[in-house]
């Protein structure tokens, strides 16, 4: 599948909110409402979508303090997913050249305890290193009370033959009926932050075959801000993101094409204090719902 920028932005909403905001997309690119929708479905017919998984803002439901979290490891072919992390949210597996430099497998959970996710991930079987962070907190003082006509119709969903973009954008910006209207107060977006469901696309990334996102892993004793500076001096934004094993310093890229890979690995060669280890390529993102469904069912 080939991509252009306007749909890397539309993959990017879809990553972050599960729904895309159209009318800002139409002015903003000044496409029409059914290009947009027309693109999304040309995601799912190529297999960049493969799916969709539901995700639940457990913060909301319980109240109290909460943490997402994340766990960067590298993981060999033994590992299984099973249900060794509670409330797990989902699985980020990339491709890491030589193995060891990046994480090649991220995990994403719900925890009110970050040390007890911590404890676990030591012991995940297949499962040879592992870092622990927080990616956000909550302190949810007023949590979001649903009846069991609310599970009754985010289980009917759940259970829904076929879910694909059109039903969800029916849902979230087009309403129509008295369930869907009902729905949409239920799932979270952008413009309804009351919501304790969203709607995520399972990604192959693989299926594109003219952009990579790319994570280089170098050794610097560089400061951020300096490297920062460097960067754009050399032509390339990457977002710097943490260490890896307190060593390899993970800069984040959006490349098109080969080409765009061999200059940034020589232009950073060639700075002083930097050495370029490894990389690691996107390569599938999966919704991990299956524990949802039977919390869902749990609740009517």
């Amino acid at each position: 599948m080939i991509i252009d920028p306007i749909d890397l932005n539309l993959i990017r909403q879809l990553e972050i909110q599960g729904t895309v905001p159209i009318h800002e997309f139409v002015n903003k690119f000044h496409i029409a409402r059914k290009e947009v929708l027309l693109r999304i479905k040309n995601f799912e017919d190529a297999g960049l979508i493969s799916s969709y998984g539901f995700k639940l803002f457990l913060p909301g439901i319980y109240g109290g303090k909460w943490y997402w979290g994340c766990i960067a490891g590298e993981a060999t072919a033994k590992f299984k997913v099973g249900d060794s992390i509670p409330y797990l949210e989902e699985l980020v597996e990339n491709m890491s050249f030589p193995p060891g430099v990046c994480p090649n497998l991220s995990l994403l959970f719900y925890a009110k305890n970050l040390r007890e996710i911590r404890m676990l991930s030591i012991k995940l079987v297949g499962m040879k290193y592992a870092e622990v962070y927080k990616i956000g907190e909550y302190n949810i003082s007023m949590p979001r009370v649903l009846l069991t006509d609310d599970w009754q119709l985010l289980a009917e969903l759940y259970n829904a033959e076929k879910i694909d973009y059109a039903l969800i954008n029916s849902i979230t910006n087009n309403p129509k009926s008295a369930r869907e209207i009902q729905l949409s107060r239920l799932i979270w977006t952008k413009n309804n932050r009351q919501g304790i469901l969203s709607i995520a696309p399972n990604f192959n990334w693989y299926v594109i075959k003219n952009y990579m996102h790319i994570h280089l892993a170098v050794v610097t004793k560089l400061r951020v801000k300096e490297l920062r500076r460097l960067l754009k001096e050399i032509g390339f934004v990457g977002n710097i993101a943490s260490r890896f094993k307190k060593r390899y310093l993970q800069i984040e890229f959006d490349l098109w094409g080969f080409s765009d890979f061999k200059e940034i690995v020589h232009r950073l060669s060639r700075i002083d204090r930097l050495v370029v280890e490894g990389c690691s390529f996107a390569y599938q993102n999966k919704i991990y719902d299956e524990w949802v469904k039977d919390y869902i069912q749990a609740q009517i």
